[in-house]
């Protein structure tokens, strides 16, 4: 839903797994707002998901508020917070790996258990690029995405 959204107002996303059980969906920005304004972006987008998907998904931070439901952790963006970069290996049982995803991997089939420090080497010869690497370069109109947004019927 948040691609589905970012999509359609032009604003480009690339993922990758946590190394645990979730999932990064990385938005490049471009050194081009401060921090509160990056923070706000976040909150606004994951506030639009949970409206479209309030049965499924959260913002609730405690997880025993939590229940079943997908946490949508926009508080990620803040000070001190620290993100697993790509290709990080995760200090856990199987050396999971934080590996970067092309959007046709995620699906219901997709199981980030699975991108290990055994096989993301092979993965990455594989793939031949790195899928999130645009995240560095990419510089999207945020004026426009910005009222884009709030064109939309949500």
């Amino acid at each position: 839903m948040l691609r589905e959204l970012c999509e359609s107002i032009k604003l480009p996303t690339y993922v990758k797994t946590t190394g645990k059980t979730g999932l990064h969906i990385l938005i490049p920005l471009a050194r081009q707002l401060t921090y509160a304004q990056s923070r706000t972006i976040g909150e606004l987008l994951a506030r639009l998901v949970m409206r479209q998907l309030d049965d499924i998904t959260t913002i609730t931070r405690q997880i025993m508020k939590r229940g079943e439901k997908v946490y949508l952790d926009y508080l990620q963006n803040r000070h001190g917070q620290t993100i697993v970069a790509p290709y990080s290996v995760r200090p856990l049982p199987g050396a999971t790996v934080s590996m970067p995803l092309e959007w046709h991997e995620v699906n219901e089939s997709l199981d980030p258990k699975n991108y290990t420090i055994r096989n993301a080497i092979e993965r990455m010869e594989k793939l031949g690029n790195d899928p999130v690497h645009g995240v560095l370069e990419e510089v999207p109109d945020l004026g426009a995405v910005l009222e884009r947004l709030g064109a939309l019927d949500v």
